[in-house]
């Protein structure tokens, strides 16, 4: 094995808004998504990567502390049309055998969530999709697998883009 056969981060984004819900809802205003911060974010981790579309990841861990927060993450990532999450859901796209498997792992709601050390065990998580080492939760051939972590009601958000070379 040679260091370019070794899993590593390609991209990555950051974004914060405003900490009070009645601040976020001020800056999208007039925007079909209702965390807009949120779409710039996984597309500058796309950007990064040097990746053109979602669809060229081959999966998402997302940090679903809440189940409403994996289905705006669906949307506001841009696998379906804004409000249309649950879509994606009654469809089996994110199923680990689907078109776009989300939360593979289990997610927070499944296996737990330790303040502070979720993001680690996300990219860990991705780590291990890529390289083929997800026993049981493997999707089949994941090349590209992404993370999506917040804190505070998406005030602070953060992706990781985790690949090998293809």
């Amino acid at each position: 094995m040679s260091l370019s056969d070794i899993p590593r981060i390609k991209g990555w984004g950051h974004r914060s808004s405003a900490i009070d819900l009645r601040s976020k809802l001020r800056l999208s205003d007039g925007q079909p998504l209702l965390f807009p911060h949120v779409n710039q974010l996984i597309r500058d981790a796309l950007k990064r990567a040097n990746m053109t579309d979602l669809l060229q990841l081959d999966g998402l861990e997302v940090h679903d502390c809440f189940s409403i927060t994996e289905y705006t993450v669906i949307d506001h990532c841009g696998l379906t049309a804004p409000g249309e999450s649950w879509k994606a859901i009654e469809e089996g796209r994110i199923c680990k055998d689907g078109d776009f498997p989300v939360n593979a792992s289990g997610g927070l709601i499944g296996l737990g969530h330790p303040v502070g050390a979720t993001g680690v065990r996300m990219l860990l998580d991705c780590y291990k999709q890529v390289s083929g080492q997800a026993g049981e939760t493997q999707i089949t051939n994941a090349k590209n697998m992404a993370t999506f972590n917040l804190g505070g009601s998406a005030t602070t958000c953060a992706s990781f883009i985790v690949g090998i070379n293809e």
